[in-house]
């Protein structure tokens, strides 16, 4: 076993295969040739003294000691990340453009007073602001299009993020006057939601692929904008979960209901919410100042 040996870029493919599933797949991730990935795992393997990949089916699968050994590879490239983040911070000094994500059940009030300030404070800084839902908010911050994301709708901050919660927002399950849902009698369960239309709201991310948030009807209608969701319950053409701070009107002028579920506290359900940061992202004076920023404001919000 020669540890002094192993380099970043070997832990970077070990992980990579894993990743993308195959050593096909992970040499076009990276760029490399299928022989120079194979050869790349294959010497780690030989300095570690142990097989990491079960090569013997169409797959390659990782064996019990390379299960181990992901988390420790993954523990030491993001230590290596962080370092990298930090330096480049350090030497580069203010960003020249920021982009945030947030999440479109975020009640967007809350960030003007922070962007007004942000203004104010960083003039020279070209400022984008990104409106998404579900998974795409935690894509973009991965990808890199967003330095900082406000994430809802996600129970836990995905692999590669790192941050902080926020006071939760409140939902409520809502259809207009005249749908049926509102002429039943008592607290609505399961299998009466279940004989109408929800109108549900999705996207493209593939983080969110194949999951569903709060579905309850076999038969839905998916729609990629709140907007057009909120336009649609106010057309009963169904029922369906909106944050409460784009009904609240709606409600009280009665062009909504509020639906009494059996199975979600009265007043609603709470939708937790997440700042979150690439990790590896260098934090240059800007992008620190939203971090503190969110985190001051929603600890005086809270």
């Amino acid at each position: 076993m020669n540890l002094e040996r192993i380099s970043l870029e070997q832990l970077r493919v070990f992980t990579e295969v894993v990743r993308a599933g195959s050593f096909l797949a992970a040499a076009k991730a990276i760029g490399r040739t299928q022989s120079a990935v194979s050869y790349t795992v294959a010497t780690l393997e030989q300095q570690l003294g142990i097989q990491l990949f079960d090569r013997s089916q169409y797959r390659p699968k990782l064996t019990p000691t390379g299960e181990a050994l992901l988390g420790d590879a993954h523990a030491i490239l993001e230590r290596v990340d962080r370092l990298q983040a930090r330096a480049s911070a350090i030497e580069h000094g203010l960003e020249a453009e920021l982009a945030l994500a947030v999440d479109v059940y975020f009640p967007l009030s809350r960030l003007l007073d922070c962007l007004n300030d942000f203004r104010a404070t960083f003039p020279g800084v070209t400022f984008r602001l990104y409106v998404e839902a579900l998974g795409a908010v935690a894509e973009r911050v991965l990808a890199g299009s967003a330095q900082l994301g406000i994430l809802a709708t996600l129970p836990e901050l995905p692999p590669g993020l790192d941050g902080f919660s926020m006071p939760p927002i409140r939902v409520l399950a809502v259809a207009s006057p005249d749908h049926p849902l509102v002429k039943y009698a008592g607290a609505l369960d399961r299998a009466s939601l279940q004989e109408h239309v929800q109108l549900v709201l999705t996207d493209r991310s593939a983080l969110t692929e194949g999951r569903d948030y709060g579905v309850i009807s076999p038969t839905t209608w998916r729609l990629s904008d709140l907007g057009v969701k909120h336009a649609m319950l106010l057309a009963s053409m169904g029922w369906g979960y909106m944050p409460i701070h784009w009904v609240e009107d709606d409600l009280a002028a009665g062009r909504l209901v509020a639906l009494p579920l059996d199975m979600q506290p009265q007043g609603g359900m709470q939708l937790a919410m997440h700042v979150a940061t690439r990790i590896g992202q260098p934090v240059g004076p800007a992008l620190r100042w939203w971090m503190e920023r969110l985190r001051r404001s929603e600890r005086h919000a809270g």
